[in-house]
Protein backbone atom coordinates (compact mmCIF):
# COMPACT_ATOMS: atom_id res chain seq x y z
CA UNK A 1 0.00 0.00 0.00
CA UNK A 2 1.21 3.71 -0.80
CA UNK A 3 3.24 5.12 1.58
CA UNK A 4 0.83 7.93 3.45
CA UNK A 5 2.98 9.25 6.54
CA UNK A 6 1.73 12.91 6.93
CA UNK A 7 -1.14 13.07 4.48
CA UNK A 8 -3.73 14.59 6.61
CA UNK A 9 -7.48 13.12 6.74
CA UNK A 10 -10.58 14.83 7.29
CA UNK A 11 -12.88 12.16 9.29
CA UNK A 12 -16.86 12.85 9.38
CA UNK A 13 -18.19 11.83 12.41
CA UNK A 14 -16.97 11.11 15.89
CA UNK A 15 -18.93 8.27 17.53
CA UNK A 16 -17.30 5.08 19.32
CA UNK A 17 -16.84 3.11 15.91
CA UNK A 18 -15.25 6.28 14.34
CA UNK A 19 -12.15 5.38 16.32
CA UNK A 20 -11.50 2.79 14.60
CA UNK A 21 -10.97 5.01 11.10
CA UNK A 22 -8.69 7.08 13.62
CA UNK A 23 -6.63 4.61 14.85
CA UNK A 24 -6.43 2.80 11.38
CA UNK A 25 -5.22 5.69 10.29
CA UNK A 26 -2.52 7.31 12.74
CA UNK A 27 -0.78 3.75 12.49
CA UNK A 28 -0.23 4.08 8.93
CA UNK A 29 1.40 7.85 9.69
CA UNK A 30 -2.22 9.88 9.01
CA UNK A 31 -2.73 12.96 10.63
CA UNK A 32 -6.42 12.61 11.86
CA UNK A 33 -8.86 15.34 11.90
CA UNK A 34 -12.84 14.63 13.23
CA UNK A 35 -15.55 17.09 12.70
CA UNK A 36 -19.07 16.60 13.62
CA UNK A 37 -21.95 19.15 15.53
CA UNK A 38 -21.61 17.28 18.62
CA UNK A 39 -19.15 17.96 21.72
CA UNK A 40 -16.24 15.91 22.56
CA UNK A 41 -18.33 14.26 25.63
CA UNK A 42 -20.31 12.49 23.10
CA UNK A 43 -18.21 12.21 20.41
CA UNK A 44 -15.51 10.05 21.37
CA UNK A 45 -13.00 9.40 18.60
CA UNK A 46 -12.71 13.15 18.97
CA UNK A 47 -11.01 12.43 21.88
CA UNK A 48 -8.12 9.90 19.92
CA UNK A 49 -7.50 12.62 16.65
CA UNK A 50 -4.88 14.85 16.42
CA UNK A 51 -7.32 17.61 16.10
CA UNK A 52 -11.33 17.91 16.11
CA UNK A 53 -13.70 20.79 15.89
CA UNK A 54 -17.62 21.15 16.46
CA UNK A 55 -18.51 21.72 12.75
CA UNK A 56 -21.76 20.12 11.00
CA UNK A 57 -20.73 17.99 8.21
CA UNK A 58 -23.17 20.00 6.18
CA UNK A 59 -21.94 23.33 6.67
CA UNK A 60 -19.69 22.86 3.45
CA UNK A 61 -18.49 26.92 3.61
CA UNK A 62 -16.70 26.13 7.07
CA UNK A 63 -15.67 22.70 5.98
CA UNK A 64 -13.71 24.00 2.88
CA UNK A 65 -12.15 26.83 4.93
CA UNK A 66 -10.97 24.26 7.42
CA UNK A 67 -10.04 22.35 4.76
CA UNK A 68 -8.09 25.26 2.97
CA UNK A 69 -6.39 26.39 6.52
CA UNK A 70 -5.58 22.39 7.42
CA UNK A 71 -4.20 21.93 3.88
CA UNK A 72 -6.21 18.46 4.66
CA UNK A 73 -5.89 15.94 1.66
CA UNK A 74 -8.63 13.49 1.71
CA UNK A 75 -11.95 12.86 3.19
CA UNK A 76 -13.86 9.74 4.84
CA UNK A 77 -16.83 8.63 6.56
CA UNK A 78 -18.01 5.71 8.12
CA UNK A 79 -20.85 3.97 9.90
CA UNK A 80 -23.33 6.13 9.12
CA UNK A 81 -25.82 6.50 6.33
CA UNK A 82 -26.57 10.06 6.74
CA UNK A 83 -23.44 11.17 6.39
CA UNK A 84 -22.86 10.03 2.98
CA UNK A 85 -24.22 12.16 0.72
CA UNK A 86 -22.53 15.27 2.60
CA UNK A 87 -19.31 13.29 2.09
CA UNK A 88 -19.91 12.89 -1.43
CA UNK A 89 -20.61 16.97 -1.42
CA UNK A 90 -17.31 17.69 0.50
CA UNK A 91 -15.39 15.38 -2.35
CA UNK A 92 -17.13 17.24 -4.93
CA UNK A 93 -16.09 20.76 -3.68
CA UNK A 94 -12.80 19.94 -3.11
CA UNK A 95 -12.00 17.72 -6.26
CA UNK A 96 -11.23 14.47 -4.07
CA UNK A 97 -11.87 11.13 -4.55
CA UNK A 98 -15.00 9.77 -3.88
CA UNK A 99 -16.04 5.98 -4.15
CA UNK A 100 -19.62 6.58 -5.24
CA UNK A 101 -21.56 9.39 -6.66
CA UNK A 102 -24.76 10.98 -4.89
CA UNK A 103 -26.85 8.91 -7.49
CA UNK A 104 -25.54 5.90 -6.26
CA UNK A 105 -26.04 5.99 -2.66
CA UNK A 106 -29.09 6.93 -3.04
CA UNK A 107 -30.28 3.83 -4.98
CA UNK A 108 -28.39 1.92 -1.99
CA UNK A 109 -30.02 4.15 0.86
CA UNK A 110 -33.38 3.66 -0.14
CA UNK A 111 -35.15 0.80 0.59
CA UNK A 112 -37.37 0.07 -1.57
CA UNK A 113 -35.44 1.56 -4.73
CA UNK A 114 -32.60 -1.24 -3.59
CA UNK A 115 -35.18 -3.89 -3.52
CA UNK A 116 -36.46 -2.59 -7.12
CA UNK A 117 -32.48 -2.81 -8.38
CA UNK A 118 -32.73 -6.65 -7.02
CA UNK A 119 -35.75 -7.66 -8.83
CA UNK A 120 -34.24 -6.07 -11.79
CA UNK A 121 -31.05 -8.21 -11.66
CA UNK A 122 -32.79 -11.46 -10.72
CA UNK A 123 -31.63 -11.23 -6.87
CA UNK A 124 -34.46 -12.32 -4.41
CA UNK A 125 -36.11 -9.87 -2.24
CA UNK A 126 -38.68 -10.25 0.92
CA UNK A 127 -42.62 -10.20 -0.97
CA UNK A 128 -43.63 -6.58 0.19
CA UNK A 129 -47.12 -5.49 0.23
CA UNK A 130 -48.88 -2.63 -1.13
CA UNK A 131 -50.20 0.01 2.03
CA UNK A 132 -53.18 1.11 -0.54
CA UNK A 133 -54.80 -2.77 -0.80
CA UNK A 134 -53.64 -2.74 3.04
CA UNK A 135 -56.30 0.17 3.57
CA UNK A 136 -59.02 -0.63 1.54
CA UNK A 137 -59.23 -4.43 2.77
CA UNK A 138 -59.02 -2.99 5.88
CA UNK A 139 -56.94 -6.32 7.01
CA UNK A 140 -53.61 -7.11 6.96
CA UNK A 141 -51.92 -9.35 3.90
CA UNK A 142 -50.32 -11.59 6.12
CA UNK A 143 -50.37 -13.19 9.43
CA UNK A 144 -47.80 -10.61 10.82
CA UNK A 145 -46.01 -7.67 8.89
CA UNK A 146 -43.15 -5.37 9.16
CA UNK A 147 -43.50 -1.70 8.39
CA UNK A 148 -40.67 0.46 8.04
CA UNK A 149 -39.22 3.75 7.06
CA UNK A 150 -37.48 3.38 3.29
CA UNK A 151 -34.31 5.94 4.59
CA UNK A 152 -33.67 4.94 7.99
CA UNK A 153 -31.23 2.61 9.50
CA UNK A 154 -30.13 1.05 12.49
CA UNK A 155 -33.34 -0.72 13.08
CA UNK A 156 -35.33 2.41 13.96
CA UNK A 157 -39.00 2.79 13.07
CA UNK A 158 -39.54 -0.74 12.52
CA UNK A 159 -43.22 -1.93 13.44
CA UNK A 160 -43.93 -5.57 13.52
CA UNK A 161 -47.89 -5.91 13.90
CA UNK A 162 -50.34 -9.16 13.48
CA UNK A 163 -53.46 -7.39 13.50
CA UNK A 164 -55.01 -4.55 11.49
CA UNK A 165 -56.25 -2.76 14.77
CA UNK A 166 -52.59 -1.93 15.63
CA UNK A 167 -52.25 -0.16 11.57
CA UNK A 168 -52.69 3.06 12.18
CA UNK A 169 -50.28 3.97 15.23
CA UNK A 170 -47.37 1.58 13.78
CA UNK A 171 -47.93 3.40 9.93
CA UNK A 172 -47.63 6.91 11.98
CA UNK A 173 -44.49 5.73 14.24
CA UNK A 174 -42.76 4.24 11.19
CA UNK A 175 -43.07 7.38 8.70
CA UNK A 176 -42.03 9.92 11.79
CA UNK A 177 -38.66 7.90 10.82
CA UNK A 178 -38.63 8.77 7.40
CA UNK A 179 -37.22 12.20 5.74
CA UNK A 180 -39.50 10.78 2.41
CA UNK A 181 -42.00 9.99 5.00
CA UNK A 182 -42.46 6.59 2.81
CA UNK A 183 -42.41 3.76 4.12
CA UNK A 184 -42.18 -0.43 3.28
CA UNK A 185 -44.81 -3.19 4.47
CA UNK A 186 -43.11 -6.52 4.35
CA UNK A 187 -43.62 -9.89 5.57
CA UNK A 188 -42.32 -10.85 8.62
CA UNK A 189 -39.62 -13.73 7.46
CA UNK A 190 -39.14 -16.33 10.36
CA UNK A 191 -36.23 -17.55 8.73
CA UNK A 192 -32.76 -17.59 9.24
CA UNK A 193 -30.64 -14.35 8.76
CA UNK A 194 -27.21 -13.90 6.55
CA UNK A 195 -24.93 -10.89 5.91
CA UNK A 196 -23.00 -10.55 3.48
CA UNK A 197 -19.70 -8.21 2.85
CA UNK A 198 -18.02 -6.81 -1.22
CA UNK A 199 -15.20 -5.19 -1.63
CA UNK A 200 -14.96 -3.35 -4.96
CA UNK A 201 -11.63 -2.08 -6.21
CA UNK A 202 -11.36 -0.75 -9.41
CA UNK A 203 -14.12 -2.27 -10.63
CA UNK A 204 -13.12 -5.72 -9.09
CA UNK A 205 -16.18 -6.90 -7.22
CA UNK A 206 -15.30 -9.99 -4.31
CA UNK A 207 -16.88 -11.72 -1.77
CA UNK A 208 -15.63 -10.38 1.74
CA UNK A 209 -17.61 -12.44 4.13
CA UNK A 210 -21.42 -13.96 4.94
CA UNK A 211 -22.35 -14.55 8.67
CA UNK A 212 -25.18 -15.71 10.31
CA UNK A 213 -26.76 -13.21 11.80
CA UNK A 214 -29.00 -13.85 15.04
CA UNK A 215 -31.50 -11.23 16.61
CA UNK A 216 -32.98 -10.06 19.62
CA UNK A 217 -36.81 -9.81 19.03
CA UNK A 218 -38.61 -7.47 20.66
CA UNK A 219 -42.41 -7.47 20.73
CA UNK A 220 -43.51 -4.39 18.51
CA UNK A 221 -40.60 -2.43 18.17
CA UNK A 222 -38.54 -4.63 15.45
CA UNK A 223 -34.93 -6.35 16.22
CA UNK A 224 -31.21 -5.40 16.70
CA UNK A 225 -28.71 -7.73 16.29
CA UNK A 226 -26.97 -10.26 19.32
CA UNK A 227 -24.35 -12.12 17.35
CA UNK A 228 -22.56 -12.65 14.27
CA UNK A 229 -21.43 -15.62 13.31
CA UNK A 230 -18.07 -16.35 10.58
CA UNK A 231 -18.53 -18.13 8.00
CA UNK A 232 -21.88 -17.95 7.49
CA UNK A 233 -22.88 -21.97 7.23
CA UNK A 234 -24.62 -21.35 4.17
CA UNK A 235 -21.75 -19.64 2.69
CA UNK A 236 -21.12 -22.50 -0.13
CA UNK A 237 -25.08 -22.30 -1.00
CA UNK A 238 -24.48 -18.23 -1.21
CA UNK A 239 -21.81 -18.75 -3.59
CA UNK A 240 -23.18 -21.22 -5.81
CA UNK A 241 -26.93 -19.63 -5.88
CA UNK A 242 -26.84 -15.96 -6.40
CA UNK A 243 -23.39 -14.42 -5.60
CA UNK A 244 -22.87 -13.96 -9.50
CA UNK A 245 -26.14 -12.04 -9.57
CA UNK A 246 -25.71 -9.97 -7.06
CA UNK A 247 -21.98 -9.22 -8.67
CA UNK A 248 -23.44 -8.38 -11.85
CA UNK A 249 -25.96 -6.09 -10.38
CA UNK A 250 -23.56 -3.55 -8.67
CA UNK A 251 -21.70 -3.52 -11.77
CA UNK A 252 -25.02 -2.57 -13.42
CA UNK A 253 -24.95 0.34 -11.18
CA UNK A 254 -21.56 1.38 -11.97
CA UNK A 255 -19.73 0.77 -8.79
CA UNK A 256 -16.09 0.89 -8.88
CA UNK A 257 -14.61 1.63 -5.45
CA UNK A 258 -15.83 0.99 -1.81
CA UNK A 259 -16.98 -1.34 0.81
CA UNK A 260 -20.58 -2.45 1.25
CA UNK A 261 -23.09 -5.08 3.37
CA UNK A 262 -26.38 -6.78 2.29
CA UNK A 263 -28.71 -8.41 4.29
CA UNK A 264 -31.27 -11.19 3.65
CA UNK A 265 -33.22 -13.67 4.93
CA UNK A 266 -32.71 -17.69 3.91
CA UNK A 267 -34.59 -20.81 4.15
CA UNK A 268 -34.61 -23.68 2.37
CA UNK A 269 -35.93 -22.41 -1.12
CA UNK A 270 -33.84 -19.24 -1.37
CA UNK A 271 -32.24 -16.14 -0.01
CA UNK A 272 -34.43 -13.34 -0.06
CA UNK A 273 -32.59 -9.81 0.26
CA UNK A 274 -34.19 -6.94 2.44
CA UNK A 275 -31.44 -4.17 2.72
CA UNK A 276 -27.56 -2.85 2.22
CA UNK A 277 -25.31 -0.33 3.51
CA UNK A 278 -22.32 1.38 0.68
CA UNK A 279 -20.17 1.76 3.44
CA UNK A 280 -18.84 0.50 6.68
CA UNK A 281 -21.06 -1.81 8.75
CA UNK A 282 -21.21 -1.47 12.83
CA UNK A 283 -20.47 -5.23 12.44
CA UNK A 284 -16.46 -4.20 11.46
CA UNK A 285 -15.89 -7.44 9.70
CA UNK A 286 -12.80 -5.81 8.43
CA UNK A 287 -11.31 -6.48 11.99
CA UNK A 288 -12.13 -10.77 10.96
CA UNK A 289 -10.90 -10.26 7.46
CA UNK A 290 -7.43 -8.52 8.80
CA UNK A 291 -7.34 -11.64 11.10
CA UNK A 292 -7.82 -14.34 8.80
CA UNK A 293 -6.53 -13.08 5.27
CA UNK A 294 -4.82 -10.00 6.18
CA UNK A 295 -6.97 -8.07 4.23
CA UNK A 296 -9.00 -4.48 5.90
CA UNK A 297 -11.58 -2.68 3.87
CA UNK A 298 -11.06 -0.17 6.36
CA UNK A 299 -7.26 0.46 5.60
CA UNK A 300 -8.79 0.40 1.89
CA UNK A 301 -10.88 3.10 2.50
CA UNK A 302 -8.18 5.26 3.82
CA UNK A 303 -5.94 4.80 0.91
CA UNK A 304 -8.42 5.60 -1.18
CA UNK A 305 -9.32 8.86 0.78
CA UNK A 306 -5.94 9.99 -0.09
CA UNK A 307 -5.04 8.51 -3.06
CA UNK A 308 -7.96 7.49 -5.06
CA UNK A 309 -6.75 3.83 -5.26
CA UNK A 310 -7.59 1.12 -3.37
CA UNK A 311 -5.62 -2.02 -3.11
CA UNK A 312 -5.72 -4.59 -6.57
CA UNK A 313 -4.02 -7.37 -4.52
CA UNK A 314 -6.41 -7.42 -1.72
CA UNK A 315 -9.06 -9.12 -4.26
CA UNK A 316 -6.87 -12.25 -4.71
CA UNK A 317 -6.63 -12.41 -0.65
CA UNK A 318 -10.25 -12.13 -0.11
CA UNK A 319 -11.84 -15.46 0.87
CA UNK A 320 -14.98 -15.79 2.74
CA UNK A 321 -14.25 -19.27 3.78
CA UNK A 322 -12.77 -18.64 6.67
CA UNK A 323 -10.55 -21.49 8.72
CA UNK A 324 -11.51 -20.03 12.12
CA UNK A 325 -14.62 -19.33 13.84
CA UNK A 326 -15.14 -15.86 14.24
CA UNK A 327 -17.69 -13.93 16.46
CA UNK A 328 -18.89 -10.03 17.18
CA UNK A 329 -21.16 -9.89 20.20
CA UNK A 330 -23.17 -7.51 20.63
CA UNK A 331 -24.07 -6.72 24.59
CA UNK A 332 -27.31 -5.40 24.69
CA UNK A 333 -28.80 -3.68 28.03
CA UNK A 334 -31.97 -2.46 29.50
CA UNK A 335 -32.85 1.31 28.89
CA UNK A 336 -31.34 2.36 32.06
CA UNK A 337 -28.90 4.67 33.37
CA UNK A 338 -25.34 2.78 33.61
CA UNK A 339 -23.39 3.32 36.90
CA UNK A 340 -20.56 0.91 36.91
CA UNK A 341 -19.53 -1.48 34.10
CA UNK A 342 -17.18 -4.71 35.10
CA UNK A 343 -14.93 -7.18 33.70
CA UNK A 344 -13.63 -4.55 30.27
CA UNK A 345 -10.32 -5.20 31.61
CA UNK A 346 -9.95 -8.77 32.41
CA UNK A 347 -11.48 -9.45 28.92
CA UNK A 348 -8.99 -7.35 27.08
CA UNK A 349 -6.67 -9.94 28.24
CA UNK A 350 -8.70 -13.39 27.94
CA UNK A 351 -7.37 -15.41 24.94
CA UNK A 352 -9.49 -15.43 21.80
CA UNK A 353 -10.72 -11.55 22.89
CA UNK A 354 -9.34 -9.63 19.42
CA UNK A 355 -11.50 -6.28 20.05
CA UNK A 356 -13.80 -4.93 22.20
CA UNK A 357 -15.58 -2.02 21.67
CA UNK A 358 -17.99 0.36 23.89
CA UNK A 359 -20.28 2.40 22.85
CA UNK A 360 -21.54 4.15 26.01
CA UNK A 361 -19.69 4.92 29.13
CA UNK A 362 -20.62 4.90 33.05
CA UNK A 363 -23.33 7.71 33.65
CA UNK A 364 -25.16 7.28 30.05
CA UNK A 365 -28.90 6.04 29.71
CA UNK A 366 -29.39 2.83 27.39
CA UNK A 367 -30.97 3.71 24.24
CA UNK A 368 -34.14 2.32 23.20
CA UNK A 369 -34.98 -1.31 23.02
CA UNK A 370 -35.18 -3.07 19.42
CA UNK A 371 -32.47 -0.62 18.50
CA UNK A 372 -29.02 -0.15 17.55
CA UNK A 373 -29.03 2.39 20.67
CA UNK A 374 -29.74 -0.90 22.87
CA UNK A 375 -26.19 -2.11 22.66
CA UNK A 376 -23.60 -0.77 24.86
CA UNK A 377 -20.52 -3.05 23.90
CA UNK A 378 -19.39 -5.31 20.88
CA UNK A 379 -16.53 -7.34 21.42
CA UNK A 380 -14.92 -9.97 18.46
CA UNK A 381 -13.84 -12.90 19.16
CA UNK A 382 -11.79 -15.93 17.68
CA UNK A 383 -11.83 -19.68 17.98
CA UNK A 384 -10.88 -22.71 16.52
CA UNK A 385 -14.62 -24.50 17.00
CA UNK A 386 -17.69 -23.56 17.10
CA UNK A 387 -17.40 -25.44 20.61
CA UNK A 388 -14.57 -23.06 21.74
CA UNK A 389 -16.15 -20.32 20.66
CA UNK A 390 -19.19 -21.15 22.44
CA UNK A 391 -17.08 -21.73 26.02
CA UNK A 392 -15.28 -18.09 25.12
CA UNK A 393 -18.55 -16.79 25.11
CA UNK A 394 -19.88 -18.46 28.52
CA UNK A 395 -16.58 -16.81 29.88
CA UNK A 396 -17.25 -13.55 28.61
CA UNK A 397 -20.64 -13.84 30.22
CA UNK A 398 -19.41 -14.74 33.66
CA UNK A 399 -17.08 -11.98 33.71
CA UNK A 400 -18.46 -8.73 31.85
CA UNK A 401 -21.56 -6.89 34.23
CA UNK A 402 -23.21 -4.10 33.60
CA UNK A 403 -25.08 -2.27 37.06
CA UNK A 404 -27.83 0.20 37.35
CA UNK A 405 -27.69 2.91 39.80
CA UNK A 406 -29.40 0.33 41.96
CA UNK A 407 -27.30 -2.34 41.42
CA UNK A 408 -29.52 -4.96 38.86
CA UNK A 409 -27.20 -5.93 36.28
CA UNK A 410 -28.55 -4.33 33.18
CA UNK A 411 -27.49 -6.82 30.19
CA UNK A 412 -31.20 -7.83 28.88
CA UNK A 413 -30.04 -10.11 26.16
CA UNK A 414 -27.04 -11.88 26.00
CA UNK A 415 -26.39 -14.32 22.76
CA UNK A 416 -25.66 -18.02 23.12
CA UNK A 417 -24.77 -20.36 19.71
CA UNK A 418 -27.76 -21.90 19.05
CA UNK A 419 -25.26 -25.41 18.45
CA UNK A 420 -27.97 -27.49 17.14
CA UNK A 421 -27.47 -25.64 13.71
CA UNK A 422 -23.71 -26.53 13.84
CA UNK A 423 -23.65 -29.85 14.30
CA UNK A 424 -22.58 -32.18 11.07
Amino acid sequence: MTNLKNKHLLILGGDALSADIVNAARQMGVITTVIDWHPVEISPAKLLADNHYEISIKDYEAVNRLIADKKIDGVITGFTDSYLEPYAEICSQNNWPCYASTFQFRITLDKDLFKKLCRENNVPTVPQFSIDDIVENKRLPADKILIKPVDSSGSRGINLISDFSEWEEALRHSLSFSQKKEVLVEKYMDADDVSICYTIRNGVISLSAVCDRFIHKTEKFGSVTSGLIYPSRFTHRYIKDVDENVKNMFASLGLTNGVLFLQAFVDDESFYFYEMGYRLSGGRHYIFTQEENNVSALNELISFALTGEMSAEAAIHDNPLFSAYYCQLSVLCKSEKVAEIVGINELLHTPGVIDISTRIKEGDTVGQEGTTSQIVARLHLKADSIKAMDCLIEDVRSKLHIYSESGEDLIDDFFHIPMHLYEE
